[in-house]
C-alpha cells in the first residue's frame, strides 16, 4: 500500500478509522440489531475467511439504505432496509441459526437461484444478491482487504490521472509537456 503521507489528509483519516474501528460505530436505527446474530451467521456462509478486522456486519447496518454504486429496484420489491428486515426476519423464522452448515449453504444456494422465495416468503434472491453486493462493498473498501489483494490504496491528493490516446501518444514521442502525464 501507498506511504499514508503520500496520500490526502481525509483520506488518511479514513485508513486510519477502518483500521482501528473496523466499520464499527454507534447503534444505528435501522432495525437490524435484532437480527445482527443471523446477519453475522448469513455474512460468514456468504464470504468465508473475512479478517476479524473487517466488522461487515457493522457495515451493512451502517450502510443499509444508503446508495453505494447501484440505485434500481425491481419494481414490487421493497427498498433496502424493509428488503434486509424481511429477509433476515424470513431466515430466523426458518432457525437459519440452528441449522449446519451443509443445511446454511443449501438454503442459501437456492435463494440465490430463485427457489426459495416462496418457501421463505419473502423476495429472497434480491435480498440474499443485494446484502451480498453491499457486504462485498464493504468488504473490498476496508484497508486490510487492500493489502491482501495487493490494491495500492486511495488516490494520490491529486487524484488518478485519465489519458486518452492523444496523451499516452505524446508520453511516448516525449513531445513537449509529456513529462506531466
Amino acid at each position: 500500500m501507498k506511504p499514508l503521507d503520500r496520500i490526502g489528509t481525509n483520506e488518511q483519516d479514513v485508513v486510519a478509522q477502518r483500521r482501528r474501528d473496523g466499520y464499527r460505530s454507534e447503534a444505528s436505527d435501522d432495525g437490524l440489531a435484532e437480527v445482527r446474530e443471523t446477519l453475522g451467521a448469513l455474512l460468514d456462509q456468504l464470504l468465508p475467511g473475512v479478517p476479524p478486522t473487517v466488522d461487515l456486519v457493522a457495515f451493512i447496518e451502517a450502510n443499509t439504505g444508503r446508495p453505494l454504486g447501484r440505485g434500481d429496484r425491481r419494481a414490487g420489491t421493497p427498498a433496502e432496509p424493509e428488503l434486509f428486515r424481511a429477509g433476515l426476519g424470513a431466515l430466523e423464522r426458518a432457525g437459519f441459526l440452528s441449522l449446519d452448515d451443509a443445511s446454511q449453504r443449501e438454503l442459501i444456494t437456492r435463494m440465490r437461484r430463485g427457489q426459495a422465495d416462496q418457501e421463505l416468503e419473502t423476495h429472497a434472491k434480491e435480498f440474499i444478491d443485494r446484502l451480498l453486493a453491499k457486504a462485498l462493498t464493504g468488504y473490498m473498501a476496508h484497508p486490510d482487504v487492500w493489502e491482501r489483494i495487493g490494491f495500492g490504496g486511495p488516490a494520490y491528493p491529486e487524484g488518478y490521472a485519465w489519458i486518452g490516446l492523444d496523451e499516452v501518444s505524446a508520453r511516448h514521442q516525449r513531445k513537449r509537456g509529456w513529462e506531466s502525464l
